[in-house]
This record gives C-alpha cells, sequence and structure tokens, in this order.
C-alpha cells in the first residue's frame, strides 16, 4: 500500500467536497438527513425561536452550543396565561435576557394586585421596543391597582394593548399617545370620561377596540360618551356589559366600522338605528343579549352577516320584530331565542341570503318577499329563493308538511339543520309525496337531526330523506349520551330506516352525541373569509 501524500490528500479532499454535503454549522447531523435549519443565519432562528412559548423558546439552548445565546438574545415573546410561573422566575428572565421584546402577557395569577412589581418590570430594557403589551390585576384587589407611569415609554412601539382590572390615574392617561397602536381593550377599567377620550384621540390608527365592563346589572353601568370618539380608521369595535347613552349614539360617525359586537349591552331602539345608519361600511353585526328595543330595522349596502342571541327575562325589553328592508349584501341571518320566543321576521330584499336561521315553531309570522308563514303550519309560498343553501329549524315534533314547504321555498337548499325537543308526535301521518321536489332531487346533501330520540315518527321522518333525496352524502342522527354502548339499538335504527333503498348510494348515516353543536360552525364553505373578529 503506497504513502499519501499531503497534496495528494489535499486533491483527493477537494474532489469529495463538490459531492458530498457539507457539515452544518450549528448541529450533529442526523440519521434521517443533514441539519438544514442550522445553516439558517442567526437573525432567522432568533425569530424563530422568539416565536415560541417561553419553555419550549429556553428548551432550545440544548440543541448545540450555537443555539445557546438564540434565545436570550431573541426577540422576547413572554406570556403567562395557562402556565405556571412566579414573579421571581419572571424577573429573572427579564433580567438576563439581552434582545428586546416582541410580546409581554402577565396574567392575574403572577400579578395579583402588585402594580409596583409590574412597574418594575416594564422598566427593564429586556422590554425595549416592546409591540404588544396585556396585563390582568386580580378582579378582587382594592383599590383597584393603578396603570403604571412606566406603560408611557412604549409609545412609539405598541401595536397591541390590553388593560384589565385596573385604574388609569387621569395624568397618565393624558399623556398616552400611541401613534402606531393598531388593538386596544379596556376591560373592567376606571377612568375619566376626560381621560378616556384623550387617550383614544392618542391612538390615530386604532384597528380595533373593545370595551368591557365586570357589572352584569341590570341596570348596567352608563357607558360614557367619549367611548364612542375613537379614530375614523377603527374597522372592529365590541362593547360588553355597558348601557348606550341616547345622544352619543345618534351623533356619532363610523365610516370605517365593518365589525361591531354588542353583548349584553342595554341600547334603546332610536340610538341603535342612528349608530347603524353611521357606519355605511358595516358587513358584520352581531347582538349577544342585547336589548333595549323592540324593533330592528336593518337597511344596509354592505352588511353580509347579522348574528343576534336572546334569552328569557322578565324585565329586559327584548326584539319582537325584525325587518330585513333593504341588503344587497346579505349572506347570513340568524336569530336565536328562547323556545317559547314568538319573534315576526319580515325579508323584503336580501338578494344573496345564503344562511337563514334559526327558524322556530313558535314564530308568529315570517314574510320572505311574497311567502308568508303565519306559524310554520299555515303558508301561502309565492316566492321561491334560490340563493338560500343552508336552513336552520327548531320544531317541537319532526313535521314533513313544514320542511316540504321550506324546500318548496328554497328550492336549493344544500344543508338542513333541525332541533327538535319532544319524542313523539301522536298526529304523526305517513306521507306518500309524488311530486318531486328540485331540493330532494338536485341539492340536499347533509341533513341533522338533533335530539333524534329513534321513535316511529323520528324514523318515519328520517327515513323520508333516506329514500328520496338523491344527492344526499350525510345524514347525522344526535342523540342521546345514554345510548352510547347500545349497539343492538344502533343496528335495529339501521334496519328500520332502510338504508339499503337509500336513493343517493353515497349517503352517509351517522348517529352522534354532541350537545353543544353549532351549526354554524358547520358551514365554512359558506363563511367569508374575510370576516372580522375582535
Amino acid at each position: 500500500m503506497g504513502v499519501v501524500t499531503r497534496a495528494q490528500a489535499k486533491m483527493m479532499k477537494s474532489q469529495q467536497s463538490g459531492s458530498e454535503e457539507l457539515p452544518p454549522r450549528g448541529g450533529r447531523r442526523e440519521a434521517g438527513g443533514p441539519d438544514l435549519i442550522s445553516l439558517l443565519p442567526d437573525e432567522v432562528l432568533g425569530s424563530i425561536v422568539s416565536l415560541l412559548p417561553i419553555k419550549e423558546g429556553a428548551r432550545t439552548q440544548i440543541l448545540a452550543s450555537r443555539w445557546r445565546p438564540l434565545w436570550r438574545s431573541a426577540p422576547l415573546n413572554l406570556d403567562t396565561c395557562g402556565r405556571s410561573i412566579t414573579k421571581a422566575v419572571l424577573s429573572r428572565i427579564l433580567s438576563r435576557h439581552r434582545g428586546g421584546a416582541r410580546c409581554f402577557n402577565i396574567s392575574y395569577s403572577v400579578l395579583g394586585g402588585d402594580s409596583a412589581t409590574l412597574d418594575g418590570w416594564l422598566r427593564s430594557p429586556a422590554l425595549d421596543n416592546l409591540q404588544e403589551l396585556d396585563f390582568w390585576f386580580d378582579s378582587s384587589a382594592s383599590p383597584s391597582p393603578l396603570v403604571p407611569h412606566s406603560t408611557l415609554r412604549f409609545s412609539s412601539t405598541l401595536c397591541v394593548a390590553k388593560f384589565k382590572y385596573c385604574k388609569f390615574s387621569d395624568d397618565t392617561a393624558h399623556q398616552i399617545h400611541f401613534p402606531n397602536l393598531q388593538q386596544l381593550k379596556l376591560c373592567s377599567v376606571t377612568i375619566s370620561e376626560d381621560s378616556l377620550h384623550a387617550m383614544l384621540a392618542g391612538c390615530p390608527v386604532l384597528d380595533r377596540f373593545e370595551l368591557m365592563y365586570g357589572h352584569v346589572g341590570p341596570p348596567r353601568p352608563l357607558m360614557p360618551p367619549a367611548a364612542l370618539s375613537f379614530s375614523s380608521t377603527l374597522r372592529v369595535a365590541k362593547f360588553v356589559l355597558c348601557q348606550f347613552p341616547n345622544t352619543a349614539a345618534c351623533q356619532v360617525h363610523f365610516p370605517s366600522l365593518q365589525h361591531l359586537e354588542l353583548e349584553m349591552v342595554t341600547i334603546w331602539e332610536c340610538s341603535l338605528h342612528a349608530m347603524l345608519s353611521s357606519c355605511p361600511a358595516l358587513n358584520s353585526l352581531i347582538l349577544n343579549y342585547t336589548y333595549g328595543f323592540y324593533k330592528l330595522i336593518i337597511n344596509s349596502p354592505k352588511l353580509k352577516r347579522v348574528e343576534m342571541y336572546f334569552g328569557r327575562s322578565e324585565i329586559e325589553i327584548r326584539l319582537d320584530e325584525l325587518i330585513v328592508v333593504n341588503a344587497p349584501c346579505l349572506e347570513k341571518l340568524h336569530h336565536r331565542g328562547p323556545y317559547e320566543d314568538s319573534i315576526e321576521i319580515s325579508i323584503i330584499s336580501a338578494p344573496k341570503l345564503k344562511v337563514l336561521g334559526r327558524i322556530t315553531e313558535s314564530i308568529f309570522r315570517l314574510e320572505l318577499c311574497t311567502t308568508v308563514f303565519n306559524g310554520l303550519h299555515d303558508v301561502r309560498v309565492a316566492t321561491v329563493m334560490r340563493t338560500v343553501k343552508v336552513l336552520s329549524l327548531r320544531l317541537e315534533y319532526l313535521n314533513l308538511d313544514v320542511i316540504t314547504n321550506f324546500m318548496k321555498c328554497f328550492p336549493c337548499m344544500e344543508k338542513l339543520y333541525i332541533k327538535t325537543y319532544l319524542m313523539d308526535d301522536e298526529n304523526f301521518r305517513l306521507h306518500d309525496y309524488k311530486d318531486h321536489l328540485e331540493c330532494l332531487d338536485l341539492h340536499l346533501k347533509k341533513l341533522r337531526i338533533s335530539y333524534y330520540h329513534g321513535t316511529r315518527s323520528h324514523v318515519e321522518f328520517a327515513k323520508f330523506f333516506v329514500l328520496n333525496a338523491r344527492v344526499l352524502e350525510s345524514m347525522v342522527l344526535d342523540v342521546e349520551h345514554t345510548k352510547k354502548g347500545y349497539d343492538w339499538w344502533f343496528e335495529n335504527q339501521r334496519r328500520q330506516l332502510k338504508l339499503g333503498k337509500r336513493a343517493s348510494i353515497g349517503a352517509q348515516v351517522v348517529f352522534t352525541s354532541d350537545d353543544y353543536f353549532d351549526y354554524l360552525k358547520d358551514i365554512h364553505e359558506f363563511s367569508d373569509p374575510c370576516e372580522l373578529g375582535c
């Protein structure tokens, strides 16, 4: 065997380098291939590490020696929500961190009512250039802890600010100027009206604003008019647990507001209509247990989504009449009230309506253009609405006459959700529908029946769709949890439903138990990807 000279060895190494990959800079090569992530620059790795939760970010230091300084020098993303961390550990992290900060989120479980400690943390150099600040004091702290004056030092960098269960001194609030702040949330905050006005005036590019009070009521605390003096750039607004002042709602103008949500709010009818008319760009309206008005008139050029939720109340003024006068872009209209709710709904013009629910058997009157439902059993079908694809109903009993009337009115319906709450109907009659329904022949793809009991009337109702829905893809029968484990019951149900004779060969019949099912979450393809939320 010959001796390899230094020149020959150098030549051999040069030849091999053209065909083999270089070893990674930061760690060992695993059996599965090279460690490509370690080839990234330190700046990129630091950004990746900064997006990880605290513990996971710290654990990257064990990967290799090159990773050890990355976490301490990466932008800090400190979020204590749902994590067990002490004040001492948090102080140690801030004292040792050499990089800037992206997010500082401190929950009440860490903070308690200690405003002084928070002030010390906010003064730490580790939080320089902070972009997101969220702190939550203990709601039982009395008096409410003051917002530290050190909050103001982030005026040039802060983009998101959330303050909960605290008090703004007039001096601090009047000095607030966040030229880049896009999202502001005030939850159970004590602040004077002048200070609130000054704070909102100091946020010229605000995009999202949420104001929440902690008092349930009624009567609910009166919201100061200054709360409606936010920037003309605002697109999303949410108000919770308060009462709207009449004069303020009638004097505002929100040219850019796209999403408005009122939750457990009292607002008078004239104020609500005045506010809606002042939002020409509004495309999403959510009224969640909001009271104070008998009638709601929708006349909005861009509104796409309306959701309303109401509960029983002996003292609150609740919606009795909903009129859609002109909504050329409306696609989703949802109303949910108590079982005995006898609301009157009139849809005069909504040419793009796709989703309608939840229509109840106790409804007093439903007008769909020239089609009129006096209740759900006295129907005069004069107009069809071919745009409606999704319908949600709540019925005492499963009634085929009611359903076929809706299928005639909405011939292109693809998804039908029915919630029943009585076990059986002694007057149930079998039907032999000889007239073809376009909905059954060409469009209905999904049917879900909640509180299906498997009684004679329920079986016959479901079997009608098994035997007649020609393009049905899925039938979901939601049963009681007590049925679980009784395989014989499910087999007996399948046999009674005549699945071997189903009109749609590919139709699947599924039994499930889900008390919290929400049809709105099940209609992804009909949801607007541009819908905004708080």
